[in-house]
């Protein structure tokens, strides 16, 4: 799928990490193209691959990665095979909501401290009065109050650091934000919270990459949703299609996880299949078959709706 007023494209994008004797690969080959100006779900398990691409999106890959393919920003290549050049991307372009906000907070500054250092990266010149005029505005944004600037980070609790994170990236004013599980650990109030912050965040005109593991969040959130798998994309498109229409027994089985209307799906296959030259699926798939010993590439049924999955591409 090609789409016009693209923020990231990938293309048999290969991340991996250097162990001495192996390389582990986190993605396999991926290809996927995210538009400007809206909210992008990738959805998986864990180690499915998901937290790796939000990392290279945002330029912060361990110094051992080995990379093939490329992966483009905003008409950048920040990835050509085995060269990165994150150069007025990282922290200017592209942002990161951590995925453990308290841990990302220096526990020796105040709020406030932390706004400052992080402003004065992002705007060179800005003065001090104008960094606490942007950290206030940031700050209720998020419905926190202007007391919490005056706070160190173990004063707050968990829901309160989200927001603080999402304050910060709201301070610096990005063009794309990854959101790394940005409900884990959170209950249900706080989880609406954060979605209804996510969502302004959407209608300020950024481009918002959520990684999650819950299908339900991401259709509460997204207008795509990406379903991955073992460092494979298996199935991509917009919510309506994935939710309305999934073709992938694993996306099937993800929606089935998360109760929503999808019939229940039920693994009765338990063979084990090691091949690591095809689907990266076929270990738990119950419609196995001797084509799935090479791997398929994504089909597009529709403009924006493909598959990876030999059976389906055989039934349509």
């Amino acid at each position: 799928m090609v789409l016009n007023n693209i923020a990231i494209r990938a293309r048999n994008l290969y991340i991996g990490y250097d162990e001495g004797e192996k390389i582990l690969w986190a993605l396999n080959g991926i290809d996927i193209d995210i538009p400007k100006n809206t909210a992008y779900c990738i959805v998986g398990e864990s180690g499915s691959g998901k937290t790796t691409f939000g990392n290279a999106i945002v330029g912060l890959l361990p110094p051992y990665v080995v990379t093939k393919g490329y992966l483009e920003i905003y008409n950048n290549k920040v990835i050509d095979n085995d060269r990165l050049n994150y150069s007025g991307i990282r922290g200017d372009i592209a942002v990161r909501i951590p995925q453990n906000p308290i841990a990302s907070l220096n526990p020796y500054l105040k709020i406030e401290s932390i706004f400052l250092d992080v402003l004065k990266h992002r705007f060179k010149s800005i003065s001090r009065e104008k960094a606490f005029e942007i950290a206030l505005e940031a700050i209720r944004s998020v419905g926190l109050s202007d007391d919490v600037l005056n706070k160190y980070p173990h004063q707050l609790s968990g829901g309160m650091s989200q927001r603080v994170a999402i304050a910060l990236t709201i301070a610096i004013n990005p063009e794309i934000i990854v959101a790394d599980e940005p409900t884990s650990n959170l209950d249900a109030y706080l989880k609406g919270t954060v979605l209804n912050l996510l969502k302004s965040i959407i209608s300020k005109g950024k481009t918002l990459i959520v990684i999650t593991h819950d299908i339900l969040f991401a259709s509460a959130l997204c207008n795509f949703i990406a379903v991955m798998f073992m460092g494979s994309i298996l199935e991509i498109g917009r919510v309506v299609d994935i939710l309305t229409n999934p073709l992938h027994p694993y996306t099937k089985e993800l929606i089935d996880a998360a109760n929503l209307s999808y019939t229940n799906f039920k693994h009765f296959n338990n063979k084990l299949r090691n091949n690591s030259k095809g689907c990266v699926y076929a270990s738990r798939c119950p419609y196995y078959f001797d084509e799935c010993i090479e791997k398929p590439k994504i089909y597009y049924i529709n403009q924006y709706h493909g598959v990876a999955c030999w059976r389906v591409q055989k039934s349509l």
